[in-house]
């Protein structure tokens, strides 16, 4: 079994606890770091070595620890994950991995990464 990663990172969603900016031409305070919670979602890899136990998908952050989403009972491996991150610029790639490798054996196999995403957190 080959896994063919069809994932495309399809949204960077940046929850903001309120902003502001100076409209009278002042210049503005630099902006604290603050963190935010950031939702990313791709579209779904179908392969059955990625929607059974064993598989699922890694999420990369620059700069973070690696998001391990695994399969979970139910149709499918989830294709999204939460965190906090923040103020700051990342890039994110998604990996889908399987249990089993091409001949069937437990090696397992992992796909090569996703085009990346550049985030941007305010």
């Amino acid at each position: 079994m080959r896994i063919r990663l069809g994932v495309v990172l399809l949204i960077a969603a940046v929850h903001l606890a309120g902003c502001s900016s100076a409209e009278d031409g002042r210049s503005s305070p630099p902006v604290p770091v603050t963190n935010h919670t950031v939702t990313l979602a791709w579209a779904p890899n179908h392969e059955k070595g990625v929607n059974t136990t064993g598989g699922g998908y890694h999420v990369s952050i620059s700069g973070q620890a690696t998001i391990n989403v695994p399969y979970a009972s139910g149709t499918s491996a989830p294709a999204s994950a939460v965190t906090t991150l923040q103020t700051g610029t990342y890039t994110v790639t998604v990996t889908a991995f399987a249990a089993l490798d091409a001949q069937g054996g437990s090696a397992g196999s992992l796909s090569a990464p996703s085009q990346s995403l550049i985030v941007n957190v305010p």
